[in-house]
């Protein structure tokens, strides 16, 4: 381990192996460079902090596989806080949910195999620019070590101190990170095995319940804005509900997880010279749902690519690493702000708004028209009108 970080130069460093970093290192070692993937834990996909669910990874050229596939995912149940259940297919909901435990593991792995080192339980504690880089100091076992590096990709995650300590802006708003609690519970009655359930109302202030199906078990969590109450409680809450109908009584959790979704948008800077943000850390996450996977490989992906040809051109500057920013822009921005206005809209919704909403919903839908069904609902509830500038 010591050769890999000890005095040691590369063209890429990668800090963070969750699926944003492996994509990131993976395209950037594919592309020849010579990369290196810094992970803080002591075991990649350590600790899990979400609902695991990953729609389409065979768009990254990855085969669903056992070894990390627990359920294929084929939609999901909308549960309005009067019980109306909107059933919501195709597009973003088709997919899987993986044992995220294995699954980073898999994608750091693969990434191994086209070249990329990997140093665990290493933390980067400081970034020094050199004129020609950084120089990343890293603490490994007690020990400092300095590696040379032509570009830093941020990958680390909401806490992110990597992007901050290079002068980019990362930190989140607490007001605008979502605590999300989980248990992994087995013995669950699901409404259908091929199908996630969200729930909304006051059961999740400003978020949303989920019953994940996960093979044998299932993931049932929540993700709260509350200053009053801590998330695990809101949860404890959840699994008794009525709503429910006695359908978690017999459930006992296996496992227990928790962390935090930045899902204030994305960050207003995700590339200076040297250096590039990836994944939560960059706020490349939905404000709607709170899922980052996808987003996070995909921006990785580009990461990588980019990474490795201004390798290639000698040229390491912000101007030629905006091209990756410019890139994840095109494809993402416009869909994460316009969530993000939703987002905001959803927060400040009644029950009974919410609940006119889902009754202005068909009972199955494969699109979500917002407008159409602003329109109708607001017939049930008039106050809706108050919203209706920001969603036309």
């Amino acid at each position: 381990m010591r050769e890999l970080i000890n005095n040691a130069e590369y063209d890429v460093v990668v800090v963070g192996a969750g699926p944003g970093g492996s994509m990131a290192s993976y395209y950037a070692s594919k592309n020849g460079a010579k990369t290196l993937l810094i992970e803080k834990s002591q075991e990649i996909g350590e600790p899990v902090r979400c609902a695991e669910a990953v729609p389409k990874m065979e768009d990254f050229g990855i085969t669903p596989d056992p070894q990390f596939v627990r359920s294929h995912i084929k939609g999901g149940y909308l549960v309005a806080p009067n019980g109306k259940i909107i059933e919501v297919s195709g597009g973003k909901t088709d997919g899987y949910v993986v044992e995220r435990k294995i699954f980073d593991k898999y994608l750091a792995v693969r990434s191994a195999r086209v070249g990329t080192k990997v140093a665990v339980k290493s933390r980067v504690v400081d970034l020094e620019h050199n004129g020609n880089g950084y120089d990343v100091i890293v603490s490994h076992l007690g020990e400092e070590y300095i590696i040379k590096a032509k570009i830093v990709i941020a990958a680390d995650g909401v806490e992110s101190s990597v992007a901050e300590m290079a002068g980019l802006k990362s930190k989140k708003i607490p007001t605008q990170v979502c605590s999300c609690a989980e248990y992994e519970m087995t013995n669950v009655k699901l409404l259908d095995n091929e199908m996630m359930e969200f729930y909304f109302g006051d059961i999740s202030p400003k978020g949303y319940a989920w019953i994940f199906p996960k093979g044998d078990t299932a993931n049932v969590g929540l993700g709260v804005i509350d200053k009053h109450k801590k998330a695990i409680d809101y949860l404890n809450e959840f699994i008794e509900h009525p709503i429910l109908e006695g359908r978690l009584k017999d459930a006992t959790p296996i496992e227990f997880k928790c962390g935090g979704a930045p899902v204030g948008g994305p960050i207003e800077k995700t590339v200076d010279d040297n250096i590039i943000v990836v994944g939560d850390a960059a706020g490349q996450i939905s404000p709607l749902s709170g899922g980052g996977i996808y987003l996070s490989m995909s921006c990785g992906s580009m990461a990588g690519e980019v990474a490795a040809k201004c390798i290639k051109n000698n040229n390491c500057s912000v101007d030629a690493l905006i091209e990756y920013e410019n890139k994840w822009k095109e494809k993402y921005y416009d869909t994460l702000m316009t969530e993000l206005r939703y987002k905001n809209i959803l927060q400040k919704l009644t029950e009974k708004e919410l609940n006119a909403l889902a009754d202005a919903m068909d009972d199955k839908l494969e699109e979500v028209d917002v407008k159409k069904i602003a329109f109708k609902a607001v017939k049930n509830a008039p106050s809706l009108l108050k919203y209706f500038k920001e969603i036309i």
